[in-house]
Parts: C-alpha cells; structure tokens; sequence
C-alpha cells in the first residue's frame, strides 16, 4: 500500500529540467524574433500602409511579450516541481528519523 503514496523523485526531476529546457527555447524563439524586423515601406506607401505597420510593430510587441511570459511561466513551473520533490523527500526524510528514533528506543510515549 505504501507504494501507492510514493512520489518518483526523479521523475519530479526530469520534469522541472524539461520545463527549464522549455524555458530556453522559448527565449531563443523570441530571440530569434526581436532579431528580425519589417521596414515600414515594406508595406507599401499607401495611406493604409502606414496603419498596418503600426498594426504589424503592436502585434510584434505583444508577441514578444507573451512568449517571454511563456518562459518565465516555465521557469515558476520548473521551481513548482522542484520545491515539491524537495518537500517530498525532506518529509521521507523526517519519517525515516523519527522511526529510527522510535526503533532505537528514543520514542516519546
């Protein structure tokens, strides 16, 4: 039955590094995008034009927002897990003290 209550350390882990990887594609994608720009003659010179490069910059900006959010929302994620596997096995920990000190006679009754 006990098995049924254990939590896989590693698996807790693995999952917090993958959000961290995660992470950093993410940045390295909105790298990869902040590097790049679009003229404002790229679309075109009619009166038109001028509204859709701003239309164009605006989105740009709230792309570039968003996918820093996403990271940072992978970074919590990863501390989340880790934090967790942590008081995981700080509680084993406890357990397996005070149940060594209960087997060694040190038990308080």
């Amino acid at each position: 039955m006990p098995e049924q209550f254990s939590a896989a350390q590693e698996a807790l882990h693995k999952f917090a590094r993958s959000a961290d990887q995660r992470a950093e594609k993410v940045r390295s994608i909105r790298s990869s995008l902040a590097s790049h720009s679009v003229h404002r003659e790229a679309f075109g010179k009619l009166p038109e034009s001028e509204e859709i490069s701003k239309d164009y910059e605006e989105r740009q900006e709230d792309t570039l927002e968003t996918l820093e959010d996403i990271a940072t929302l992978q970074e919590k994620i990863s501390e989340g897990v880790t934090t967790t596997a942590q008081s995981y096995q700080d509680s084993d920990d406890e357990t397996v003290r005070a149940l060594n000190s209960v087997h060694h006679g040190g038990g308080n009754r």
